[in-house]
């Protein structure tokens, strides 16, 4: 498994085909990425998280219900979109991937270093961020996240396909 710069430290499996377009389309070094998650998060702090529950695929209510059961206070419940930095020659290729990234709906998307070799930010807008607490939350609430989560979740994963689409057609143009 090819390790990047994530905190996991390794790429997710289901965009690793997207990032090697990337990486082979000629002026691009992809750095760090996720493909989108659900997770169950003990933040204590920027540097002092505990991860609880963490997929990169649709997940089950029970699954997230028996995690939140083990935990002790307030857990931050996440789906985090897709998100991927990109090392680029010159800040017309950065342009160019941005444009692409934007038009197949990644909105959030940016460069976020100038320089010699500007960094471009790919990064999806869907998203589910809240607070859950075992007492304070029903199973049914749970399920409604979930549901909402998995949605969103989907909704990235189709993204990702559609700019491994037009980053394929980059290449051929």
């Amino acid at each position: 498994m090819k390790k990047d710069k994530s905190p996991q430290g390794f790429i997710d499996e289901d965009i690793k085909h997207l990032l090697d377009l990337i990486n082979s389309a000629g002026g691009y070094e992809t750095t760090s990425s996720c493909s989108g998650r659900i997770t169950l998060l003990n933040r204590q702090g920027k540097k002092e998280t505990e991860w609880l529950f963490k997929s990169h695929y649709a997940v089950k209510a029970s699954e997230v219900w028996d995690a939140l059961q083990k935990t002790e206070g307030k857990v931050w419940f996440m789906q985090e979109p897709v998100i991927i930095h990109v090392r680029c020659d010159s800040i017309e290729k950065a342009e160019t991937l941005l444009e692409i990234a934007r038009a197949v709906g990644m909105k959030h998307s940016g460069i976020v270093t100038l320089g010699n070799e500007p960094v471009l930010e790919i990064r999806g807008s869907e998203r589910v961020e809240t607070i859950v607490e075992k007492s304070a939350v029903s199973r049914e609430y749970v399920e409604m996240l979930v549901a909402e989560a998995n949605e969103k979740l989907l909704r990235t994963k189709e993204k990702v396909k559609k700019l491994e689409d037009a980053v394929k057609s980059m290449e051929k143009a």
